[in-house]
């Protein structure tokens, strides 16, 4: 089972353009609340909690690692977090770990990205398509006119050169 993992790890930057920006992972060493029942949810089969003594309803945690995987039939990324349990999680605790919470300092290496849905009026656009300013400016780099450019703008189609062969057929017919 390791192995497997081990062959389906992504980049953190391309794990984060994968998901969108709406996603934020906590960066490791900060401190995150787990909540058992919540994580017994989504479980394969259910847990009754009635027969456990104490399962407390949040438990504080300390982020020990972050990986970023991804499945190699579907291409679903997801992640994996292993959290390490903090103190005996009384009540002082918790109320110090929500005061000193820190910003997630991940936010800075995580990469500006833009998605696009493509749309049939961006395929009759000859190869080209339109992005909202903002991203123009502040995510793709700035267009060099001068340059001369390493690709034309136009191409061949197929129907080119056709009419002309057909043309020729017709009159060797006649």
């Amino acid at each position: 089972m390791k192995e497997s993992s081990e062959k389906n790890c992504v980049d953190s930057q391309l794990w984060h353009a994968c998901v969108g920006g709406m996603v934020q992972m906590p960066p490791v060493n900060s401190n995150v609340f787990y909540f058992p029942q919540g994580h017994a949810e989504h479980a394969l089969s259910s847990v009754d909690f009635s027969m456990l003594p104490k399962v407390p309803a949040l438990i504080l945690c300390r982020v020990d690692a972050v990986k970023y995987l991804s499945d190699l039939e579907t291409d679903e990324v997801f992640a994996k977090i292993r959290l390490v349990p903090i103190g005996n999680n009384n009540d002082r605790d918790l109320d110090d770990a929500v005061k000193g919470r820190s910003s997630l300092s991940e936010a800075s290496n995580k990469p500006t990205s833009f998605a696009k849905t493509l749309t049939q009026s961006d395929a009759n656009n000859e190869g080209g398509f339109l992005v909202p300013r903002y991203c123009a400016e502040t995510i793709f780099p700035r267009l060099d006119y001068a340059a001369d450019p390493q690709w034309g703008a136009g191409g061949v189609g197929l129907g080119v050169g056709w009419g002309e062969e057909e043309e020729e057929e017709e009159e060797e017919r006649g």
